[in-house]
């Protein structure tokens, strides 16, 4: 079985608690894209952004895939901290974010609102054939390992593979552009990051939240004003910067489910919307206003007819499967 986990949204989707709550089902979990502009909090005290949030799960090998761009120092430091020595690998051919491309990158913070990573230019350089690869990092020799043919040679095991940003922040995606990120952000996209081909996946969880956030500038639905955004109070993984908030966008949603095959959705931060959901784990425990809400949401809304979960907390257990016909 392999799977995929997406974002359908602007980022800031609760991804890598998704990821954190599935792991315990796979034997291999693989970071695919994204750089260390891409935080994934895995409960309320732990977050990466290089390593994936799987490590979770103890007895899983971790993965990081040719697609994602590493900043060595980043990704030891995450090693060193969460202890993780012997249990990731990282792709030959990784681009290498180096000083110089965090320096050059200082433009795009001021206008367009990136964090300011190097990400964007570091992959600038990939295209130009300038680019270091992770091969040519003596300090990442113990960790380097060929990860696209590590998984076609284990394509019969469970693997889990980790997306990141969301759907809006697209490169290619002419609707918010030029707010965007620095790569593809749907299924396929993973797909490739990783080096395997879509009719290997099963699965496909997209993840979105109760209500819409972003960091940064760029367009954002219906946005709440300010007494309202504080209710919601939070900030971005790496920036740290408060984020805005705006209603859920079911039209941006159901595009997202369609264009990354998605046949799992997750709606994060339930409870942050209906305090009395915090915590519940039980379909039967879901008071009838709510699932009602979400029943009209999930079948005449967006018209989805997969499996639904429902985040209900900060701890990645913190989830409840919304069984349609209660």
């Amino acid at each position: 079985m392999i799977s995929i986990v997406t974002g359908g949204a602007i980022g800031d989707e609760g991804k890598g608690k998704v990821v954190a709550f599935l792991a315990k089902n796979y034997d291999i979990i693989v970071r695919a894209g994204g750089g260390p502009n891409a935080g994934h909090t895995v409960d309320g005290s732990r977050y990466v952004c290089q390593v994936t949030s799987g490590f979770v799960n103890e007895k899983a090998l971790l993965l990081i895939g040719r697609g994602t761009a590493i900043n060595p120092k980043t990704l030891l430091n995450e090693i060193e901290k969460y202890n993780l020595h012997d249990r990731v690998k990282v792709d030959h051919g990784c681009t290498i974010i180096e000083q110089e491309d965090i320096e050059n990158e200082k433009e795009l913070v001021e206008r367009i609102g990136s964090v300011g990573t190097g990400t964007g230019t570091a992959r600038v350089k990939r295209v130009l054939r300038t680019a270091k690869i992770a091969r040519d990092v003596p300090e990442l020799n113990p960790y380097i390992i060929d990860v696209q043919g590590y998984v076609l040679n284990n394509l019969d095991k469970n693997i889990l593979i980790e997306g990141v940003q969301g759907f809006c922040l697209d490169l290619m995606d002419a609707i918010y552009y030029p707010h965007v990120t620095s790569q593809c952000t749907i299924a396929s996209q993973f797909c490739s990051d990783v080096g395997i081909g879509p009719r290997d996946i099963d699965n496909v969880y997209c993840c979105v939240k109760a209500f819409t956030t972003r960091v940064g500038t760029g367009k954002l639905l219906n946005e709440w004003n300010e007494e309202d955004r504080l209710k919601i109070n939070e900030r971005g993984t790496i920036s740290g910067r408060l984020r805005r908030v705006g209603d859920f966008d079911i039209k941006t949603t159901k595009r997202a489910l369609k264009a990354n095959s998605a046949n799992f959705l997750v709606i994060n931060s339930v409870d942050k919307l209906y305090p009395e959901m915090a915590g519940v784990k039980s379909n039967k425990d879901i008071p009838n206003h709510i699932y009602n809400h979400y029943y009209d949401l999930v079948i005449n809304k967006l018209q989805f007819k997969g499996t639904v979960y429902l985040g209900t907390g900060q701890d990645y257990n913190d989830m409840v499967r919304l069984i349609i016909g209660k």
